[in-house]
């Protein structure tokens, strides 16, 4: 099938002439035959892929675009005004008139370098996002050709990056709380103790708070835009319809907001002055930052003398600024206003995330919890790592149980068994699941031996694999089980050769222990050994269970 064909202009120039999927005439110029012929080759076979773009479709303007692309979403009333916002502060001001088909890669890289040097890299990620999300609605619709925003990268400035913090239980409950006022502590302890979203725990009705049971069931929301406050029955994901369990800090603290009476099922629980909603800017600015200037978390306020009071906040480049007020709460007021960062409500949904997941919540579990759709998203956004993480990573090595020694070579045992009761002591740990023949007894007298740079008295023996199931329970248990033990069966001799120790010289019958008296762990030892008996029988018996 012929396409088009090349013809010669009275310039002296080649015209391309062909007809495109919808059988429109269309021409194109070009300065040799050879590029006009090239061009015929590329048309025809983008026709027959299906991938055919009008070189001409790329001359609409990206302002005049915008307006259909707009025209044609339908996307929640805050989606649709942030993206409002974003096309008249800073894509529309760029693109307006720009055709399409003229927006390159390097002219989008050059404009998302500037951006980063004002914005933070999130706040430059979504504008250029946005930007893409418009371009690849033009290749859709067959006005460009490719995506200029592919592989444009987004500048990282370290200094404006916006970090979530996290707190800890303890300055939580020791600092930040009691500093709140007593009407607004409930939803502040909804975030941290149920790990709500603010429109979540703007939208609470009574009707979704069981105390009783401990349950708060989430579904409907606030949302904010610059119209009002809306409630809207469901969540942000379909994952955010879910029961969360309350801790009891928070449940008392709801039944005392609650007080004797019934409320309205639908009445809010969290609601201002009117009743409905809060607003998130209003209590940030009389609420929250204050409460964290008078925990000492943004800032802090002391009194230098009568009448006086004294005010220190960060600024943005994180010096300290400082000024005198006559009243408390003017220096209070002043510091949370002028100080930057600290610590966002949001951020305590992030701390209680942490809370679970240090603690060993399994990570679905608390990705149920909190209404995350994917478990990623629970690891990797929101799990941060503990101020304690140190004394955590300590603490996993403080049981010296858990260390060993390398086992002696076969040359060497026989050093070791004549280097004394220490060397014998060495090679005598169950936990590195030697086997020799026999239990190893105490020292005379039966006074367990004190490990070098240990307060824990230890006795260490080796296991016979011929022994019973309840001598090898014991091993398996903490050396203090035994430490009370002062009396052991004398080791057997070994013998030459180690296969006919298992086949025809394996014992009959052999006597256990003493019984352990002294500790409460012994005592369980002897407990579970009753409940062996048919198994000890099967493997020889024991002279002395129970």
């Amino acid at each position: 099938m012929i396409v088009g064909f090349v013809s010669k202009t009275p310039a002296g120039t080649y015209r391309a002439n062909w007809r495109d999927s919808a059988n429109r005439q269309k021409a194109k110029t070009f300065r040799t035959k050879k590029e006009a012929n090239a061009f015929l080759a590329e048309v025809e076979g983008a026709i027959n892929r299906g991938t055919y773009v009008d070189p001409h479709a790329g001359r609409m303007r990206f302002g005049e675009f915008v307006t259909r692309w707009l025209a044609g979403r339908s996307v929640e009333a805050r989606t649709a005004e942030r993206t409002d916002s974003m096309l008249r502060a800073h894509l529309l001001p760029q693109w307006a008139d720009w055709p399409l088909a003229k927006i390159d890669y390097l002219a989008v890289q050059e404009w998302v370098t500037n951006l980063g040097r004002t914005l933070a890299p999130s706040t430059t990620a979504k504008h250029l996002g946005m930007l893409s999300m418009i371009m690849q609605t033009a290749i859709r619709a067959r006005l460009i050709a490719v995506n200029p925003c592919e592989g444009v990268r987004v500048p990282h400035n370290r200094a404006r990056e916006a970090r979530a913090g996290t707190i800890s239980r303890e300055a939580f409950f020791g600092r930040l709380l009691p500093a709140v006022p007593a009407d607004h502590r409930g939803i502040v302890c909804a975030a941290a103790g149920a790990g709500l979203r603010w429109g979540e725990c703007a939208g609470l009705p009574w009707e979704a708070v069981d105390l009783d049971r401990g349950l708060l069931h989430v579904a409907q929301v606030a949302v904010e835009t610059h119209g009002g406050i809306v409630l809207r029955a469901y969540p942000k994901t379909r994952a955010g319809v879910r029961a969360v369990p309350m801790p009891p800090f928070l449940v008392d603290e709801l039944r005392r907001q609650r007080g004797a009476g019934s409320p309205d099922g639908r009445a809010l629980v969290f609601a201002d002055r009117d009743g409905g909603p809060q607003r998130r800017s209003n209590f940030r600015r009389r609420v929250w930052l204050p409460s964290l200037v008078r925990a000492g978390l943004l800032g802090r306020v002391a009194q230098v003398a009568p009448g006086r009071w004294l005010a220190v906040w960060p600024d943005r480049g994180g010096r300290e600024q400082r000024a005198e007020f006559a009243t408390e709460t003017a220096a209070v007021t002043h510091a949370a206003t002028s100080a930057v960062g600290g610590l966002r409500f949001h951020d305590l949904r992030h701390s209680y995330i942490t809370w679970l997941v240090t603690d060993g919540v399994p990570v679905n579990v608390v990705r149920r919890v909190v209404g995350h759709e994917k478990a990623s998203t629970t690891l990797d956004r929101y799990t941060h790592t503990p101020e304690d993480y140190a004394d955590r990573v300590r603490l996993t090595f403080a049981d010296d149980s858990l260390t060993f020694r390398l086992s002696p070579r076969p040359a060497d045992l026989g050093d070791a068994l004549s280097s004394g009761p220490e060397g014998a002591r060495e090679r005598d740990d169950p936990r590195r699941g030697d086997a020799v023949s026999s239990c190893r007894p105490l020292p005379a007298g039966g006074t367990p031996r004190r490990r070098a740079g240990s307060e824990r008295h230890r006795s260490t023996f080796r296991v016979d694999p011929h022994r019973c199931s309840c001598c090898l329970l014991a091993a398996s248990l903490p050396d203090a089980s035994l430490t009370s033990s002062a009396h052991r069966t004398p080791a057997r001799p070994r013998v030459a050769a180690r296969s006919e120790s298992r086949l025809s010289q394996r014992p009959s019958a052999h006597s256990c222990p003493a019984p352990l008296r002294s500790t409460p762990l012994s005592a369980a030892v002897h407990s579970l050994s009753r409940h062996t008996r048919s198994i000890a029988s099967l493997d020889g018996g024991c002279g002395r269970l129970g």
